[in-house]
């Protein structure tokens, strides 16, 4: 196992500290966000539309589809994810030329939704923006946005399947088990330093998808 160094446990100290600070003052906020740490959840697949429906988009200019994740609570379970046609044709939607990416709405600093531009996305909230593939490129957003698993079913029905956090190094985009927003998907030190402080999102998932190249410019 790997040991921390004196500047990374000084650095994680800190943001535990913070963390524990934080969560006293907004315990009640919190709660609600928290709760499926303490309970696994099974994300079901979700109808999105038909998928010549979201093949006519020319540029960047991604389709927004609405979805209700629980139907046991749609009330509470409304969601929006916004997909992009890519141009290419592979229905394998972990492939470098998959034919869609399928993005979150939430904003990855306070979750608040986000708008596409030509550039990519923005959040009016507190000035996120991110680029075409998600990455941020600027304001207080701590990482890229989450990407929905998806699936072509019966010929013409696009379905997203599973929700995954993500990190872009480079000129990869990786794949974790769903973080909240404003946690990170991995701090300096030991991985189980950063779980203890950021648990993940109990979705139920198979194994963790590897890194995918990003499309070339």
């Amino acid at each position: 196992m790997a040991e921390a160094t004196r500047g990374e446990f000084l650095s994680l100290t800190t943001v535990g500290i913070g963390a524990m600070i934080g969560g006293v003052i907004g315990v009640p906020a919190t709660a609600y966000l928290l709760a499926p740490v303490a309970k696994e959840a099974t994300f079901e697949p979700v109808f999105l539309g038909q998928v010549s429906a979201f093949r006519s988009e020319s540029g960047f200019n991604p389709t927004a589809a609405t979805y209700i994740e629980d139907n046991k609570n749609a009330a509470t379970s409304p969601g929006l994810a916004f997909v992009h046609y890519t141009g290419k044709q592979n229905p394998d939607w972990h492939a470098a030329d998959a034919m869609f990416v399928v993005f979150s709405n939430r904003c990855m600093h306070l979750g608040c939704p986000i708008a596409a531009t030509p550039q990519g996305f923005a959040c009016p909230c507190h000035g996120g923006q991110y680029g075409t593939n998600g990455e941020r490129t600027a304001g207080p957003p701590i990482r890229s946005l989450d990407r929905f698993q998806w699936e072509i079913k019966n010929a013409d029905e696009l379905w997203i399947t599973q929700r995954w956090s993500t990190a872009i190094y480079g000129n990869e985009v990786h794949y974790y088990p769903v973080k909240m927003p404003g946690q990170p998907t991995h701090t300096p030190g030991p991985t189980w330093i950063a779980n203890v402080l950021y648990p993940h999102v109990t979705y139920t998932h198979g194994p963790v998808p590897g890194p995918v190249p990003l499309p070339k410019a």
